[in-house]
């Protein structure tokens, strides 16, 4: 059995899969260009890496892992930076769209995860792990598990970097529209708006609990900064943080 959070992404990716990750209304029903669009791609792995080399924290070069990459429009560029990457998601129909539209890189991996863990991955195997957008859609109980498994499997001085929406934005009308509305009724609109293929529920984790998760769990926490890529609705953040480096004695 299907969840509903698969099920709403399996139909996104069958129907428009590069809005469906990258939201521009002017771009809906088809209308991105591919070079374009991973070229933004490029780009934002570009300015993620003058932050990280800003915050003198960058990783080995050996693997990659793109959480939840869709049609592989971070992958491309991560494929430029490491020996491999890793890409996963949770849409079967996202996936075939990336192995097609990335087919000429060599060096990534695009693979399904529908579970609620990283079980098939080693523990301290990952030099780098990224997601922007993605977090964001799932519950508050499924972000959890995901971020303890980063840590999990990260490797020792291994870099993550990953953006969720901590609260809901009271200075928008947005904001105020999901305290009264919440997701159950948006949900209604968005399938009027968009059809019953456009729904994406947006899932606020708070700050304070996210870098609880972190420390608890063997991560330093190196920035944390706003990033607003889940829209006005909500104060985002993308957390930095690095795996402390186990000292035998």
């Amino acid at each position: 059995m299907k969840s509903k959070h698969e099920k709403q992404w399996e139909k996104l990716g069958s129907k428009d899969p590069y809005w469906a990750v990258l939201t521009d209304p002017k771009m809906k029903g088809g209308k991105w260009k591919k070079d374009e669009f991973f070229q933004t791609g490029y780009v934002e792995i570009e300015n993620i890496f003058k932050k990280l080399n800003s915050l003198e924290m960058m990783p080995s070069n050996n693997l990659a892992l793109d959480f939840g990459c869709g049609v592989g429009r971070l992958s491309r560029a991560l494929a430029k930076r490491f020996h491999k990457v890793l890409a996963l998601d949770i849409s079967g129909s996202m996936l075939e769209e990336a192995r097609r539209a990335n087919s000429d890189i060599g060096n990534v991996e695009f693979r399904k995860n529908s579970e609620d863990n990283l079980g098939f991955i080693d523990s301290n195997s990952i030099d780098f792990i990224y997601s922007n957008i993605v977090l964001q859609h799932m519950k508050v109980n499924f972000q959890e598990r995901f971020i303890k498994e980063f840590c999990r499997v990260l490797s020792e001085n291994g870099v993550v970097a990953f953006q969720t929406p901590s609260k809901l934005n009271l200075k928008s009308w947005r904001g105020w529209a999901y305290v009264f509305l919440g997701n159950g009724v948006l949900n209604l609109f968005r399938k009027l708006k968009h059809g019953s293929s456009g729904v994406m529920e947006l899932h606020a984790f708070p700050k304070s609990k996210v870098i609880n998760i972190l420390r608890e769990n063997g991560v330093s926490i190196v920035h944390v900064e706003r990033f607003d890529s889940a829209g006005k609705t909500f104060e985002s953040y993308m957390y930095f943080a690095k795996k402390d480096l186990k000292i035998n004695t």
